[in-house]
């Protein structure tokens, strides 16, 4: 018995020493790269290298836990099933003075990997949720619109909602809802049409259900100085997926409408239930008064 117990001893010491030294490289570096294709699925060509730098730069740590929560992970993986292997050899009556002290082990392991995969999980999630805002953002940067902007000519223009250096200094303003309520938010404009340049707000009225401009609409309504339509892009895709969002909120689309504030640095402000053009001039006048900052809202 004594014998057959030192075979078994030695046998699992020079296994630990061929993991230990021969393996080291290999295995643990192929152990943590399938810890972390594991955990990340498969959306790793999802995104642009452009929108993944960006959002590095906007979590410049997030790499350096990540690298720390998979060695921690591998680790505890390793001391799991070692802990487990005792466990079973305890079961078949070897080393059964272990056995106790084993099952203490496994249980601090289990909730060891547990509490780093709900740890890494949630890091990951908050990294997709700012790269679906990113790809969001680049999704409507290439949206084109059309409008006279004040100019003294009256002249119409064409223009990126986003593109750098265009000469509107101007937050945009998406209102969507049926053709019924977007007329009445036109006549609003034109009564807040002051007000609308004061706070540098521009409406783009988009139709639904089809996600086009208002056309066939009074002229003197569309031709407002503060209005401009869709002139390009994948207005329809875009909108539609705003629309999707908003349906899971029960708003009514076409009665009731959503608007989507840009603001001038590119990105998307708010997101509002229903459209009321007074209350938003009304909220940039106050943050006016009380001296706050309305440039980047």
């Amino acid at each position: 018995h004594v014998h057959a117990f030192s075979i078994v001893t030695t046998t699992r010491r020079s296994a630990g020493i061929i993991v230990t030294n021969s393996g080291r490289g290999s295995t643990c570096s192929s152990s943590t790269t399938a810890i972390h294709s594991s955990l990340n699925g498969n959306n790793n060509d999802n995104y642009s290298r452009e929108l993944r730098l960006r959002e590095e730069a906007e979590s410049p740590f997030r790499k350096v836990r990540q690298f720390f929560t998979i060695a921690l992970l591998g680790g505890a993986m390793t001391s799991l099933a070692v802990s487990s292997a005792r466990i079973l050899a305890a079961m078949n009556g070897v080393n059964t003075d272990l056995m106790q002290e084993s099952v203490v082990n496994a249980g601090v392991d289990v909730i060891g990997v547990a509490g780093l995969v709900f740890l890494y999980k949630r890091d990951m999630e908050a990294q997709e949720s700012r790269l679906k805002r990113a790809a969001k953002g680049a999704e409507f940067a290439k949206l084109m619109i059309r409008g006279t902007f004040g100019d003294i000519n009256g002249k119409s223009i064409v223009t990126s909602l986003f593109e750098k250096g265009r000469g509107l200094e101007k937050r945009a303003v998406i209102v969507a809802a049926g053709k019924d309520r977007i007329t009445t938010v036109l006549q609003e404009a034109a009564a807040l049409s002051d007000s609308l340049n004061l706070n540098d707000l521009v409406i783009v009225p988009v139709v639904m259900p089809s996600c086009s401009a208002p056309l066939g609409l009074d002229m003197e309504l569309i031709q407002q100085e503060n209005i401009a339509l869709p002139a390009g892009g994948n207005w329809v895709s875009v909108i539609m997926d705003e629309a999707t969002q908003a349906k899971e909120q029960k708003i009514d689309v076409e009665k009731e409408g959503f608007c989507v504030v840009l603001k001038k640095n590119g990105r998307v402000g708010q997101r509002t239930k229903g459209i009321n053009l007074a209350r938003m001039c009304g909220e940039v006048e106050e943050r006016q008064a009380l001296g706050m900052d309305v440039k980047n809202i």
